[in-house]
This record gives structure tokens, sequence and C-alpha cells, in this order.
């Protein structure tokens, strides 16, 4: 899956080991939270197998759905982590999964052991930094019909593990426009 391209673990295999060696290996189950809205995040995860999506719950009881994490991919709210304040975002299973979990005093320590470390973690908060100003600037650009086709490019196996409404909530249109969309593309 290259879902969140920005965040390779090729590039942040150093990374991607510490989390398997000095994490913890926590199952959930559908629908399990790994962080919630409106609380401090003080975890992040390496996802070994499943998915998590990032929800928002709005004031008008709405839950767009604001991004994902894959098997091989880093889940957490980075910014709630880094800053203190709490989470913008719910972020659940949407399958049974597995993640090596850390808590976040534990990668600030792996961070700051020495320069290497430090400069890991600077080219990690780019890349992510990278992979949301990507994402705003599609919105403003792009057509929802060239987003989706962006997507289904980059994730063709996206479908096997969200629905289509979510997909529509991801791209930030209705259901219905999705379904005109794949028509007139099918």
């Amino acid at each position: 899956m290259d879902f969140n391209r920005y965040i390779t673990l090729a590039e942040f295999y150093e990374l991607a080991a510490f989390f398997r060696t000095e994490g913890r290996l926590v199952t959930f189950a559908p629908g399990e939270s790994f962080a919630r809205q409106d609380e401090h995040n003080r975890r992040c995860g390496l996802v070994e197998e499943g998915a998590f999506r990032y929800v928002h719950l709005t004031p008008r009881g709405e839950s767009p759905v604001v991004g994902y994490a894959f098997a091989g991919e880093f889940v957490g709210d980075y910014v709630s982590m880094s800053n203190g304040h709490p989470s913008w975002v719910g972020i659940e299973a949407t399958c049974e999964s597995r993640v090596w979990s850390l808590d976040n005093g534990t990668l600030e320590a792996f961070y700051g052991a020495d320069a290497a470390h430090e400069r890991l973690g600077r080219r990690f908060a780019e890349h992510l930094l990278a992979e949301v100003y990507e994402r705003l600037l599609q919105c403003y650009v792009t057509s929802p019909q060239e987003r989706y086709e962006i997507l289904m490019r980059r994730c063709p196996g996206l479908l096997n593990f969200i629905s289509l409404k979510e997909l529509a909530s991801f791209l930030r249109i209705r259901p219905e426009t999705l379904s005109r969309i794949r028509r007139r593309i099918l």
C-alpha cells in the first residue's frame, strides 16, 4: 500500500526496528481506539497488520475520515504527542490489527540519544509535513475525480480495506458523487 508514501519503511528502517525491539505488540479489535479525540495522545505505533482510520467528530455529529494508516506504516497523532495538546482526531482500528506501540517518552529518548537519531526524528517530521501539505493542495487544485484517480493509482487495493462511504468521506465528497465518478471511469 502506498497510502502515506512520504513515510516509507525503507527510509525509516532504523525507526521501525526500534518500534519492533522496544515497543509492545498490541492487538486491536475492529472499532477499538488507538487514540481518542480531545485527549492528549501519548503513544504512537508501527502497524504490523491491519489498518486504522483517523476521524474527527464534529459538533454536528458527523465523523469525516481524515486519514488512514496501514500495515508497515506509523500510526498516532504526532502533533498531539509533540505539543501536549488534545488530539483533534480519534484513531480506530478498521479491522483486527496489531501494532508495535511506544509511549512518547520512549520515542523522545530514542531521538535524544544522539545527533543521528535527532536528524531521523526531524526527517520524519518533515515527511509528515510533506504528506499533509500535498493533501491540502490537492483539495484546492484538483477535482474530486482527479483526487479519486490519483489515490486509486497509488493504492489500487484500498477498497479491500475501506468502504466506499469512508472513501467518499476521505475525499471530501458525498457517496453519491463518488458513485457517479466511479460510473464515469469504469
